[in-house]
């Protein structure tokens, strides 16, 4: 069995849209008391996955991606959200997303656009955005934590915060080794310890090029 890792397309030849998070909220930081990481709320990567989550993005130009680049993975297209029902369905649950329009934004909304992501964000964005949904994915298999050259440095019993990393490092480098024995049979998946990363099989990548979808690469890993 080949896997893959997923990555994101951003355009070559026309950068696609990128969908940007409307709700802007000053970040708060705070130490856990235990393992002294810094934790900052709101979490919109944990957000993410709560299904109820009523997420708001708004579109910085007009060039649609089936899998849309954002600040957090995983925002599919009305098109893509049928195709993997369809094909994927034990694989893959989502959520709403509600579509934030120019003609939604007050002035004063526009201006903490401004000031969050650059005069540039507030030019483009159209009237009319297309609808996209949360993809929520399951975890499907485990790594081979020597081979792929990471292992558990935080695991805290206070706030539950655990982090995986490259042995001297705060993030992981290298190719991640799969164990093959350990896939749960999901065609598109997410691994413990390679944070947001999404893994696939051929079988998925057969159906993403067969229905002409636009917005990923891949590139194929290891397994042991």
């Amino acid at each position: 069995m080949d896997f893959f890792r997923v990555m994101i397309d951003f355009g070559k030849r026309k950068r696609f849209a990128c969908g940007c998070l409307a709700e802007i909220t000053e970040y708060k930081r705070t130490l856990c008391p235990v393992c002294g990481i810094e934790r900052v709320t709101p979490n919109y990567q944990q957000m993410f996955k709560d299904k109820k989550w009523n997420m708001k993005i708004f579109m910085d130009r007009e060039h649609y991606a089936d899998f849309l680049s954002s600040q957090i993975r995983g925002i599919v297209s009305e098109k893509t959200k049928k195709i993997l029902i369809e094909n994927f369905n034990n694989a893959v649950d989502f959520g709403n997303i509600e579509m934030i329009s120019f003609r939604d934004l007050t002035e004063q909304k526009l201006q903490e656009i401004r000031n969050c992501y650059g005069y540039a964000a507030v030019k483009k964005i159209p009237n009319d955005p297309p609808q996209y949904y949360r993809l929520l994915l399951k975890q499907g298999a485990e790594l081979d934590f020597q081979k792929t050259n990471i292992e558990l440095t935080v695991d805290c019993s206070k706030c539950g915060r655990k982090r995986y990393a490259t042995p001297g490092c705060s993030y992981h480098e290298g190719t991640p080794y799969i164990i093959e024995s350990t896939w749960k049979g999901y065609d598109i998946f997410y691994i413990e310890g390679m944070g947001n990363t999404v893994f696939c099989t051929e079988r998925f990548i057969e159906i993403y090029n067969q229905n002409k979808l636009t917005g990923l690469e891949f590139e194929k890993v290891q397994t042991v």
